[in-house]
């Protein structure tokens, strides 16, 4: 088992990754991994001294995490306490539908018009592209029928 400040090193280092690949920068997933971590409110001060990053930079990844719901804070005179709600789920299920609708299905309009100026040798290329472009879709779109009925999973793990 590793030491204590391994794990947390390493703790820190997935969800930094794993919120990055979502979109997130490096800076809001260190923020919302030591958030999780700690599992209680933290300040921005708390949060400056456990991770080293300026006040600034907290602050802005702090109002980028709450826009998306996954830190919410409480108020106390003129002090924020700032707590992790953990999220994983939800964001990992939004992904492919988010991937469909901002990436692929634009991509196959492009394509379908690339296809319509095209010579013969491109239009083999580009209808190669196509296939594959749709193949995506109708996997993102089979996983998307999964996700909304994931709430089977979810009665499952809570009985």
């Amino acid at each position: 088992m590793p030491r204590r400040g391994q794990r947390d090193r390493r703790f820190i280092e997935l969800v930094e990754r794993l919120l990055e690949r979502w979109g997130y920068s490096r800076t809001e997933g260190k923020v919302y991994a030591v958030l999780l971590m700690k599992a209680r409110p933290m300040t921005i001060s708390e949060l400056a001294k456990e991770t080293g990053l300026s006040r600034s930079s907290i602050s802005v990844a702090l109002s980028a995490l709450a826009r998306h719901y996954l830190v919410t804070y409480r108020k106390e005179g003129k002090t924020k306490y700032f707590s992790a709600v953990p999220a994983f789920l939800e964001k990992f299920l939004q992904q492919p539908r988010e991937i469909l609708e901002r990436e692929i299905r634009p991509m196959k309009e492009i394509v379908e018009g690339l296809m319509e100026n095209a010579g013969e040798e491109e239009k083999a290329f580009y209808m190669a592209l196509l296939e594959d472009l749709s193949t995506l879709e109708c996997v993102l779109e089979k996983l998307i029928e999964y996700e909304e009925s994931e709430e089977l999973c979810l009665r499952r793990n809570s009985s």
